[in-house]
């Protein structure tokens, strides 16, 4: 059997997926790739399969989100005796022996990531760490100044990591626990990493590797809207339970992370009042995982394109 497990979760994304796992088995042959289909049943497990027979899948029967979905894949990896296990995003290239890499790094008892960057030619990086704003209590990337040197290994301590790329040891992932499926989509990663600090486990960044990240390939469509969504009430989720936000570090939230976006983009500001309204009730409801199936549907509507009196897909994306 193969030392390490890469999961990569796909939703309708296949010419993404395909150059994910070509990256994986060029520059990666001794990992055993496996591609979880997050509910989209588009053909595309068959296909890749035929181009490369060694890969490993499993069929979700719905979209259980970036959360559940990723939970399916590592419940089958830590059911066998793997030495690390990866979670990457479908719309990611991996150079060559990245994979081999963190997985050293993760014998540690560490769970790590590579350097992320940008997959549109400028080398800038998306991601080089994370922090929590206690103000407000938002999760977000540490931007280029914040980012303190890493140590004479090349990994930078972090108090976050991002879910594009996580890499650590079967026993690291059992000690955390799996990914809090309340959140379906955004936050989970940053959930995640609190209760991994909580637990013990350091987390850092590897600065001497690097991935390439499509970044928000799946914040298309109907998702322009659902991403607003799951960022309002998730990112309250979030500080409730994760960091003791209070009412006041709620509201802080709203008005400094939220409100200012509602009319700075090309969709009308109402649509988005109606969205985040929406996430703020089923917070305070206690409603979490997949999106309302109504919403699901009025944000598909409103991001059809009217010329051609078509209609979006009304499913929500499984990748962030």
């Amino acid at each position: 059997m193969s030392r390490d497990v890469v999961v990569v979760l796909h939703y309708r994304g296949l010419a993404d997926t395909e150059r994910c796992v070509e990256s994986l088995v060029k520059g990666s042959p001794d990992a055993q790739v496996l591609v979880v289909d997050n509910g989209s049943e588009d053909g595309a497990l068959d296909h890749l399969v035929r181009r490369w027979p060694a890969l490993a899948t499993l069929q979700n029967g719905e979209n259980l989100g970036f959360a559940g979905g990723m939970n399916t894949g590592l419940r089958w990896a830590l059911e066998r005796s793997y030495s690390s296990i990866t979670i990457l995003n479908n719309d990611t290239v991996v150079p060559p022996g990245t994979v081999s890499m963190l997985s050293a790094r993760a014998q540690r008892g560490i769970a790590v990531s590579p350097e992320v960057r940008y997959a549109d030619g400028t080398d800038q990086v998306w991601f080089g760490g994370g922090v929590v704003d206690r103000a407000t209590c938002l999760a977000r990337h540490l931007t280029p100044a914040e980012q303190a040197a890493p140590d004479e290994d090349g990994l930078r301590a972090t108090e976050t990591l991002a879910g594009c790329c996580v890499t650590a040891a079967p026993h690291v992932w059992r000690q955390v626990g799996l990914f809090d499926e309340r959140y379906f989509l955004n936050f989970e990663d940053s959930d995640w990493s609190l209760r991994a600090a909580g637990a013990g486990v350091p987390l850092a960044v590897d600065t001497t590797l690097h991935i390439y990240h499509r970044v928000s390939a799946s914040f298309t469509g109907a998702y322009t809207y659902l991403g607003l969504y799951y960022y309002v009430r998730n990112g309250l989720l979030f500080g409730r339970d994760r960091c003791g936000g209070s009412w006041r570090n709620s509201l802080r939230f709203l008005r400094r992370h939220v409100l200012p976006g509602l009319r700075r983009t090309e969709q009308p500001a109402g649509r988005r009042m109606v969205v985040a309204a929406t996430a703020v009730r089923d917070y305070g409801c206690g409603r979490f995982g997949r999106a309302p199936r109504w919403l699901e549907e009025r944000a598909a509507d409103w991001s059809a394109p009217r010329s051609r009196g078509t209609k979006a897909s009304r499913s929500g994306a499984g990748r962030r």
